[in-house]
């Protein structure tokens, strides 16, 4: 998360029967009044449809319902909602929002200085997330001879509208990539794009977003950045206070976070975990969410000049403060090794592949002299490359048929699939399953006090075993069985037994 409360990037899913509503919404309510730039078509597959310039909302509307813009043609199968023998509805997905967002201090800095040039590096760094999401997640899924394929295809048709503000009128940076479910694959069939890639990594590309608007920015003005926390980092020398002051928005979401917390807290007897508070701040902020006053930045500006005054900052100040703050932190080489980025990775997962590499250098490796966003763009796949070919490959070898260009893997491999593991890992899983089965070559030793008399048969015999003094044991049963009960037996006999219990949970 970025500061105040926004996301680096967020996507959304868009559904069909809502095609309309979105296509006004992106291609009109987001635009209106002239107040900010049209939307604009990007991506390989939109000129082989016409689609070039200036995004409208007919034509959006009809991206957005899987047809041909010009002749309303079907691109493939309809989408349709579907209704299974249950009644429950399965909305047909038309496309998936993924939207950017820059750091507080790129956004002040346009608003109050008025220099374009901000808005032009995050746009430059949002058109290289655009073309990394587009080279590694323009797959689909089709059967073939009963198995599963996950082919590249011509490419994505992605209308791009970027914002200046938020919803309280703040100055705020922030792109929504609008992508089309429909995809083309060689032979001229049209198929459905495979999500996953989009959505489970997000994160990989909102990072490489952030790296890349950090390189071009260094770049261009030569500014100096703050640490990165959670894949970004404010300009450094941007007064904290003037953050504040223009995060009215977070604020309003945070205010009605601590009141859905703490009746959560009151209810349940327990913080709510990373999943629930997500979904409760996803509720906050449409809760909260004004409309949009239709204000330009051009309306805006003198009242941002007024809001920075009573903290006795301006426009002349602000930037004297980060050229003084780029002259104490000059940019300079530095290194990030492979064993580190390995290191880095192993510790959340065991297996990953070429995007969570991505994820954890994008998320690490601040700007190093001599590179814009075309080189940095450059430089990072040549890295990651560098991470892969020093790992273990879990891909099957031998001839896997056709492969695809973008990650050199086979077409039945899944894009989201792990693909590849260090030797650290597998030493570890050595270790362990070693142990594992050195723990077996003594004869079993259980608790002969297990005092519970309504554990029936199968959960007696798993509570004498884990209170026993074997060193390992294993008990598997599916929900339902009593592993509860059965546990709670065992931890009263190792309590009896004044015997210590440690309990942890995935």
């Amino acid at each position: 998360r970025a500061w105040g409360g926004r996301v680096v990037i967020r996507v959304t899913t868009l559904f069909a029967s809502r095609a309309g509503a979105s296509a006004r919404y992106y291609g009109g309510y987001l635009t209106k009044n002239g107040c900010e730039l049209p939307g604009r078509w990007t991506g390989t597959q939109a000129p082989e449809l016409g689609l070039v310039g200036e995004v409208t909302p007919d034509r959006l509307e009809s991206v957005l319902l899987g047809k041909h813009p010009f002749t309303g043609k079907s691109l493939g199968r309809e989408l349709l909602d579907r209704i299974n023998k249950n009644g429950n509805v399965t909305k047909a997905v038309a496309g998936y929002d993924a939207t950017f967002s820059a750091p507080k201090s790129v956004s002040m800095l346009w608003g109050l200085t008025g220099d374009e040039g901000f808005a032009e590096c995050h746009d430059r760094a949002v058109d290289a997330a655009i073309e990394m999401i587009e080279k590694y997640g323009s797959t689909t899924r089709i059967r073939s001879n009963g198995t599963r394929l996950h082919p590249e295809t011509c490419g994505l048709t992605i209308g791009v509208f970027r914002q200046s503000t938020s919803r309280a009128d703040d100055p705020q940076l922030h792109t929504h990539v609008v992508i089309s479910s429909k995809v083309q694959t060689a032979d001229g069939r049209w198929y459905a794009l495979d999500g996953r890639v989009l959505k489970r990594h997000q994160q990989a590309f909102g990072y490489f977003y952030q790296s890349v608007l950090r390189a071009e920015l260094s770049a261009r003005y030569g500014v100096a950045f703050d640490d990165i926390v959670n894949g970004q980092a404010e300009i450094a020398g941007v007064p904290v206070e003037l953050l504040h002051q223009f995060s009215k928005r977070a604020h309003d979401i945070a205010i009605e976070m601590d009141h859905r917390v703490a009746e959560f807290i009151e209810r349940t007897g327990r913080e709510p975990n990373e999943r629930e508070y997500s979904a409760m701040e996803r509720e906050a902020s449409g809760d909260t969410r004004a409309d949009k006053t239709g204000l330009g930045a051009d309306q805006l500006r003198s009242r941002w000049t007024r809001e920075a005054a009573t903290l006795g900052i301006d426009a002349t100040s602000l930037v004297g403060d980060v050229s003084a703050a780029a002259r104490r932190r000059p940019i300079e080489s530095s290194t990030l090794g492979v064993d580190e980025v390995l290191e880095t990775l192993a510790a959340r997962q065991s297996t990953w592949n070429r995007l969570d590499v991505l994820r954890v250098i994008s998320g690490a490796v601040s700007p190093q002299p001599g590179h814009d966003a075309t080189t940095w763009t450059a430089a990072f796949e040549r890295a990651v490359d560098t991470v892969l070919d020093a790992c273990i490959d879990l891909d099957p070898t031998g001839d896997t048929g056709t492969r695809r260009r973008s990650d050199g893997r086979s077409i039945y491999v899944e894009p989201v699939a792990a693909q590849a593991t260090s030797e650290f890992v597998l030493a570890q899983e050595e270790r362990i399953i070693t142990w594992a089965l050195d723990a077996q070559t003594d004869s079993p030793t259980p608790s002969t006090t297990i005092s519970d008399s309504d554990l029936d048969p199968g959960q007696h015999a798993a509570a004498t075993a884990v209170a026993g003094h074997d060193r390992l044991v294993l008990v598997v049963g599916p929900a339902g069985a009593g592993k509860t009960r059965m546990l709670a037996a065992a931890t009263n006999d190792f309590a009896r037994h004044t015997r210590t219990v440690v309990a942890l949970a995935p």
